[in-house]
C-alpha cells in the first residue's frame, strides 16, 4: 500500500495500523485492517477520499460495525471510521414542517429520541435498532411495518472525488434492505420528513416496540442482527426453525435459541465459523423448502 505519511501530515484525524476489526464490529469477530483512519471533520474526509483515489488505494467506510461480518483475513487498504465525524441533529425550518436533518455518524437511537422530544412521529419503528443513521439509510433499516424510505426526503453524499451532492428519495432507489450507492460514495446526512404528534403517544409506541424487541431478540450475546432477508414465503427465522437448525452451532457461532434468524457469538467464534453456519443454513433451507435465503448482513474482507 502507498505510504500514508504524506496523508497523515495533512489531516487532523488519527491513523492506526494493523488494528483488529473485532473491536469495531457488533459480532466481535474479524481480522485486521491495514490502516484504520478517524477523520476529524469533512475536510479530512475529503482529503482521505482524494488520496485514496489518487493513490489507487481501496477504502472501506465503517459505521458502528452493526449488520457487518468481517472475514478473518481482515480488510486491505484503508478503513475509514466515521465515529468522530458527521454528527448533529436539528429541526430544519419550522417545527410544524417536521423536517429533521441528521448527520450520518449519529446513533439511530439518538435520532429516534430526538424525534420523540420534538413531538415528531414516524420513526417509532426504528426504536431499538442499533447502528448509525448512515447505516440505517444504506440498509433501508426497518421493522414493525416501517422502514427508512418511508420517512426520507433526501440524502446528502460525498463521492470518491470529494464532490458533495444530494439525492431525493426517488433518486435513492430504496428497496428491501438496500439503497442505491455508487462505489466510493459516502453518506453524509439524511433529511427526514416526520409528522407532529402527541409526545406521550409517540413515546408509548416506541417503548412498546422496544419491549417486543427485547422479548424476541438475543441481546445478551454479540450478533449482527438479522442474518437473512425475509423471503416472500415468510420470515427467515421461522423457516430456519422449521428445518431444525435453531440452537445449532459451529465452534462458538450459534443459531440463537431465542430467534433463529440471529447468529450469536458465544465467546470465541471466528468469522469462518459464522460463514460456515450461514452456508449450512442456506443449504438446509433450500434442500427442505426449495427457498434460497439471501443474507441481510454485509460480508466483507478476506479469508
Amino acid at each position: 500500500m502507498a505510504d500514508l505519511f504524506p496523508l497523515a501530515e495533512t489531516i487532523k484525524g488519527e491513523i492506526r495500523y494493523g488494528v483488529s476489526l473485532s473491536d469495531y464490529t457488533s459480532f466481535h469477530v474479524g481480522g485486521p485492517a491495514d490502516s484504520l483512519i478517524f477523520p476529524a471533520d469533512l475536510e479530512d474526509l475529503y482529503k482521505i477520499l482524494q488520496w485514496c483515489l489518487r493513490e489507487k488505494v481501496p477504502c472501506f467506510v465503517l459505521g458502528n460495525g452493526t449488520n457487518l461480518l468481517v472475514r478473518d483475513g481482515g480488510i486491505r487498504g484503508l478503513v475509514i471510521s466515521l465515529s468522530r465525524v458527521l454528527g448533529g441533529i436539528e429541526v430544519v425550518g419550522k417545527d410544524a414542517d417536521g423536517l429533521v436533518r441528521s448527520g450520518a455518524g449519529e446513533a439511530l437511537g439518538k435520532l429516534v429520541e430526538f424525534a420523540w422530544k420534538q413531538e415528531l412521529a414516524g420513526l417509532e419503528f426504528a426504536a431499538g435498532i442499533p447502528g448509525t443513521v448512515g447505516g440505517a439509510l444504506f440498509m433501508n433499516a426497518g421493522a414493525f411495518q416501517g422502514e427508512m424510505k418511508d420517512v426520507v426526503e433526501s440524502v446528502r453524499f460525498m463521492d470518491a472525488a470529494g464532490k458533495i451532492f444530494t439525492r431525493n428519495r426517488e433518486e435513492c432507489k430504496f428497496s428491501y434492505r438496500s439503497m442505491f450507492l455508487r462505489n466510493g460514495e459516502v453518506i453524509l446526512e439524511g433529511r427526514l420528513r416526520l409528522k407532529k404528534g402527541n409526545v406521550q403517544e409517540i413515546r408509548n409506541r416506541g417503548e412498546e416496540i422496544i419491549r417486543k424487541r427485547l422479548a424476541k431478540h438475543p441481546y445478551d450475546l454479540p450478533s449482527a442482527g438479522s442474518v437473512f432477508k425475509n423471503p416472500p414465503q415468510g420470515p427467515a427465522g421461522k423457516l430456519i426453525e422449521e428445518v431444525g437448525l435453531k440452537g445449532m452451532h459451529i465452534g462458538d457461532a450459534q443459531v440463537s435459541e431465542k430467534h433463529a434468524n440471529f447468529i450469536v457469538n458465544r465467546g470465541r467464534a471466528r468469522a469462518q465459523d459464522i460463514l460456515a453456519l450461514i452456508q449450512r443454513i442456506r443449504e438446509k433451507v433450500f434442500h427442505e423448502k426449495g427457498i434460497v435465503l439471501e443474507t441481510e448482513i454485509r460480508i466483507v474482507g478476506e479469508d
